[in-house]
């Protein structure tokens, strides 16, 4: 298969679904009959009508908040669609239908925030995420469609659904992946390419799961990526409590390779060196008197980086200001190739701005620490510990628990 980029964002957060990935989603469904099929949010109708080619005698239903003139006027007896908004907690009613009554969902929800109505906290504590995690602290357009589809979903009904990195990745959650994890049967996972989307890096996974239970022989989830061919990448497989810390592929597969590994003594970087974020935003950072230090101020690696103050900062108020200085290891957190960008401060002092982490160490594990972050296998470790949608990011958390491998 040749997967093609599939989306186009508009002002709603939306990105509309084209037959490839539409196409991938369903064949990657094990349900065999299903009497009727629910599509929440469903734009230009790309899931919906995958779907009803693979079941064609179930009943469509597909909601959007936006009327689409070539679903409305289809002359497809067995669909049924509604212009309205997804995120009500009334939506059975406005579907026309019992809560817990479908078997089959697809979805490829917008990615934005929407603005918070008491209802969302209705939805939560309907399907149970509450008793995991406060749905203000996860609020997000993505997380209230897929409680919408649990809602909807019968016991063991299946759902497919596309769903940005940040779910599957950041430690923000993990108590919402715990609630899926232990509450519903999670299935499969799949790691779509960054460039799938148009005119955007975008990381999003294809999530395939059973409202409640289902019957399979362990309780062992199955992880794929799209290869550089096209083709699905051989599976590997994780427990549970490993996909409560992080579901995607590309992590899970490279510490698999690691653990077959014998030739490297592995250690966490917190072991061997102290990690600070700076304190400052960009503004506050252009509106400072003092030498600075930014992103924007690295475009590579540096191996011997000159900041521009002197000693003398090292006065200022420890609490409002973290100063980098000689033998400090700067590295961005945030930002497209974030991880490209390190230096080794070899003389001078500056303000560290929030977009960048101090990598601390003394002078011999300094060394090797700049010399593994900026060596090929280190950048691409760091790479695939990033999350987010579009522009990738890294957590303190995760860069003080990189696994090092020094020979």
């Amino acid at each position: 298969m040749n997967i093609a980029p599939f989306t186009s964002r508009d002002s709603l957060g939306r990105y509309y679904t084209e037959s490839d990935i539409s196409s991938l989603l369903v064949s990657l469904m094990d349900t065999a009959k299903a009497a009727n099929i629910l599509d929440l949010g469903c734009g230009l109708g790309s899931l919906s009508f995958a779907a009803s080619k693979r079941w064609n005698d179930a009943k469509i239903f597909s909601l959007d908040i936006e009327s689409r003139h070539q679903i409305v006027d289809s002359e497809n007896q067995n669909r049924h669609h509604v212009v309205g908004d997804a995120l009500i907690f009334n939506l059975p009613s406005t579907l026309g239908m019992m809560e817990g009554s479908i078997d089959l969902a697809v979805c490829n929800p917008p990615y934005i925030k929407p603005d918070w109505r008491d209802e969302f906290q209705q939805v939560s504590e309907q399907i149970g995420i509450c008793k995991y995690s406060s749905i203000t602290k996860i609020c997000s357009s993505e997380v209230l469609f897929l409680a919408q589809m649990i809602r909807m979903l019968k016991s063991g009904g299946e759902a497919g659904v596309i769903l940005p990195d940040g779910i599957f990745t950041a430690e923000k959650f993990a108590s919402f992946r715990e609630f899926l994890l232990k509450e519903h049967c999670v299935k499969k996972i799949i790691q779509l390419p960054r460039k799938v989307f148009k005119r955007t890096e975008a990381q999003t996974h294809i999530l395939i799961f059973n409202k409640a239970s289902c019957k399979r022989n362990s309780d062992e989830i199955e992880l794929r990526t799209i290869l550089g061919t096209g083709r699905l990448s051989p599976p590997i497989s994780i427990t549970s409590d490993d996909g409560v810390h992080r579901l995607d592929y590309s992590y899970h597969s490279r510490i698999q390779r690691y653990k077959k590994s014998t030739s490297f003594r592995r250690l966490e970087l917190q072991a061997v060196a102290e990690i600070k974020r700076g304190k400052q935003s960009s503004v506050q950072v252009r509106e400072l008197e003092y030498a600075t230090v930014h992103t924007t101020d690295l475009s590579g690696v540096h191996c011997n980086y000159k900041l521009a103050g002197g000693i003398d900062l090292l006065g200022l108020d420890a609490t409002k200001y973290l100063v980098a200085r000689p033998g400090d290891l700067l590295i961005a957190r945030v930002g497209r190739n974030f991880f490209k960008k390190i230096a080794n401060v070899v003389s001078g002092y500056a303000v560290v701005s929030d977009c960048l982490f101090i990598i601390r160490a003394d002078k011999k594990n300094s060394k090797k620490i700049f010399k593994y972050i900026s060596s090929k296998d280190g950048q691409l470790k760091i790479s695939e510990l990033s999350y987010g949608v579009a522009a990738a990011q890294m957590s303190m958390k995760q860069l003080a628990q990189l696994k090092m491998d020094f020979e």
